[in-house]
């Protein structure tokens, strides 16, 4: 019998975890699997057991229960491994998770043409029941694999430093600070870019493995500074100089959701701005999206940056990171090419094509 090792699964498997059910022919149009992820994750009473042969992922069970009785999903072995015992492995798994929470009795529901899949729990000792299934829907069945996700990015631009004193922090009651970091663990760094990116769609990053987005951060030019607010990260900017210091990007930035605003925001944004100035630039630029937080681009340009061109953008899945599709362009409670601004000028932006990290 093959060997297999069981967890449970964590955020960055996701898009993996999707790709073996898929592979193994259990996802269908009218079920969202990442939507099934995130409901089970949330679960207190359910949990997604994955089974790994090395690092590769060859096996995936759903198993929870109602409080009564255990139920399985998604049971999946990857098409390559049939034949060598991982399905009975992986079901084992979620036996034992049930048991050990003193559920009596499992059951699943199996198609009726599905005559191997049957013949496979037949072997297992599950045997057939007189039930009927009923089954009513609370919502309509959604089209998971229209998975495509654009937006409209904004792209700013500073050529000179502000006609202003050097940023100050606020009196707010409260000791703020603002010092550069060292180069963040992946696992600190991780806890700012999803805090602070979580309702807006940043997705680039948090798909990485952790050895990708070690060398990522670890890049020449990257520079981070974090916030705080009475000793309590409150949020971060990262800037990227060019090789010769010239051209500076405020590649991220943003506050924790806990902070958005207290009275905070404008002096970080204007610090920022002026660390991207020290030493001399000739260039600071950022870009936003109609994705980011509605006042955002109003932000920028108050802040003195200037838009120079706009693009759309194609994200990766956010699903894959555990986010929820956000919604269509012209339901997002605001508009990038309109905000603060007139629309007409935005709308005569030259087109841009820029990779963003």
């Amino acid at each position: 019998m093959a060997s297999l090792n069981v967890r449970p699964i964590s955020g960055r498997d996701i898009s993996a975890v999707v790709a073996l059910w898929r592979k193994a022919g259990l996802t269908v149009p009218h079920n969202d699997p990442y939507e099934d992820i995130r409901f089970c994750r949330r679960s207190s009473n359910a949990e997604i057991l994955l089974g790994f042969e090395g690092e590769h992922l060859s096996a995936a069970v759903m198993v929870g229960h109602d409080g009564h009785r255990g139920w399985y999903y998604y049971v999946g072995v990857d098409p390559d491994s049939h034949g060598t015992g991982l399905g009975r492995r992986i079901m084992g798994a979620a036996e034992d998770w049930l048991i050990s929470r003193g559920v009596g009795k499992a059951q699943l529901m199996i198609r009726p043409t599905n005559a191997a899949v049957k013949a496979f729990y037949d072997r297992l000792g599950y045997v057939e029941e007189e039930r009927l299934v009923m089954a009513k829907r609370f919502r309509p069945a959604p089209d998971w694999q229209a998975g495509e996700c654009t937006t409209t990015v904004i792209h700013l631009e500073m050529l000179s430093r502000p006609a202003r004193g050097p940023a100050s922090p606020p009196d707010i009651g409260r000791r703020i600070a603002l010092e550069r970091m060292a180069v963040p663990s992946v696992r600190f760094y991780r806890y700012l870019y999803d805090g602070v990116g979580g309702d807006w769609t940043w997705v680039s990053r948090r798909i990485m493995d952790d050895t990708t987005l070690k060398c990522v951060l670890e890049r020449e030019g990257a520079e981070y500074y974090l916030l705080t607010v009475d000793g309590e990260p409150a949020g971060y900017c990262e800037l990227e100089r060019g090789a010769d210091g010239g051209e500076v990007e405020l590649s991220y930035f943003g506050l924790l959701p806990d902070f958005i605003g207290i009275g905070v925001g404008r002096y970080f944004i204007d610090a920022a701005i002026d660390l991207a100035w020290r030493p001399e630039a000739r260039r600071v630029w950022v870009h936003t999206c109609d994705l980011d937080h509605p006042r955002a681009l109003g932000n920028y340009m108050r802040a003195g940056f200037v838009p120079y061109g706009r693009e759309i953008e194609t994200l990766p899945d956010p699903r894959d990171a555990g986010l929820p599709m956000p919604p269509e362009p012209g339901r997002r409670g605001h508009d990038a090419a309109s905000l603060y601004c007139d629309a007409a000028a935005l709308a005569g932006l030259r087109e841009v094509r820029h990779d963003v990290e």
